[in-house]
């Protein structure tokens, strides 16, 4: 599974590095289409939400490009918030075997 995500952020970045590429010469719809695509494809990133942005607000969309990085920055907190709530109840259920180690050993000691 572990290779599999870094596949998918590997092409992800591929395709953002080629709408960046495709910006920079005025290639708009391909550009859109591949930042689309790493968008897709690592909707962890705001890489690609922010190449969209970027080529809608070059194409005269600004209040496209907002809604955009918005509708982006939500995705990514959320997922963030979903993570970082994982991270805790992983810390704490080593916290509590970390406890529950330190307590056998104390106890283990004075038995002896």
């Amino acid at each position: 599974i572990a290779l599999a995500l870094n596949e998918n952020v590997r092409n992800a970045r591929l395709y953002e590095a080629c709408a960046h590429a495709l910006h920079k010469l005025g290639e708009y719809k391909r550009a859109m289409d591949d930042a689309k695509k790493a968008a897709i494809i690592d909707g962890n990133s705001m890489a690609g939400i922010m190449r969209i942005a970027s080529i809608l607000a070059a194409t005269g969309k600004p209040k496209d490009a907002l809604d955009v990085i918005t509708k982006g920055l939500n995705t990514v907190n959320k997922q963030a918030f979903r993570y970082t709530q994982m991270v805790v109840q992983r810390m704490s259920i080593l916290t509590t075997v970390l406890v529950l180690g330190v307590t056998v050993a104390i106890v283990c000691d004075l038995q002896i």
